[in-house]
């Protein structure tokens, strides 16, 4: 048994760094995965590995790519997933990316725009799409993977990135308002610094020791099996992680 046998969850940004881990650790567990990302090629890669990692488990793993800044999109994902696995039960806002620039003044307003599109919007409207349906069922999960970006923005981060992800903390607190008098839970996860790709877009690239000490996808991915394997009574609205060692 799994601790997430059953369970229907999305998982955006599935193709890479915190995602693909999320999206197999989650398949490992139990859950039925629908993997979401624009690049058919890697998560069909993330999908076979999911898949030989279950060792003959219940979970399965359905690649669904999709651009995330486009609506219409976003909605086919959610309606291909009740179809094949029923209601969602835990949907995981991952997708997310930064630029190299960070400043105002090197930021243009479409990199601001396509920011904001892609970590923030998308995760509105997905929100948007199954937050109906687990208030109508009493239950259900949303996991916001934000950044400590939006406890302390600055310009390191970047100032589109920064705003990106204070904005899904106020997406996360008004979820919760709508959500929780009908049993439904939303869950601002903020991690510090993450070996992931984004990192290849910092100014100055960090180099393998500090890597290293950084958290590693892993670790993001066993908090979502945790925090999608706790009990309905029991909600965790902000959870922050940070490496030991900076």
């Amino acid at each position: 048994m799994g601790a997430l046998d059953g369970k229907t969850i999305i998982v955006t940004g599935a193709s890479s760094g915190f995602g693909e881990a999320i999206a197999i650790a989650c398949c490992r567990a139990g859950a039925n995965v629908s993997l979401v990302a624009r690049r058919r090629e890697l998560l069909e890669t993330v999908a076979e590995t999911a898949r030989s990692l279950n060792g003959g488990g219940s979970g399965q793993a359905m690649v669904c790519p999709a651009d995330v800044s486009d609506d219409d999109q976003i909605h086919a994902v959610v309606e291909r997933t009740r179809a094949t696995f029923g209601p969602v039960d835990v949907l995981v806002n991952n997708a997310g990316y930064n630029v190299t620039e960070r400043s105002i003044a090197d930021t243009s307003a479409e990199q601001w725009r396509d920011l904001l599109a892609v970590n923030l919007t998308s995760a509105f409207v997905f929100t948007k799409a199954v937050l109906p349906e687990m208030k109508e069922r009493g239950d259900g999960l949303i996991i916001n993977l934000a950044s400590r970006a939006a406890m302390y923005p600055s310009l390191l981060a970047g100032v589109g990135y920064s705003s990106s992800k204070i904005g899904m903390e106020a997406l996360n607190i008004v979820t919760n308002e709508e959500g929780n008098p009908q049993g439904v839970r939303a869950c601002l996860f903020n991690p510090g610094a993450g070996n992931t790709p984004i990192m290849e877009r910092r100014p100055v690239v960090p180099g393998p020791e500090q890597k290293a000490r950084m958290i590693q996808s892993e670790d993001i991915a066993a908090a979502v099996v945790f925090l999608a394997s706790l009990p309905p009574r029991v909600h965790i609205d902000v959870l922050s992680m940070m490496p030991t060692k900076s």
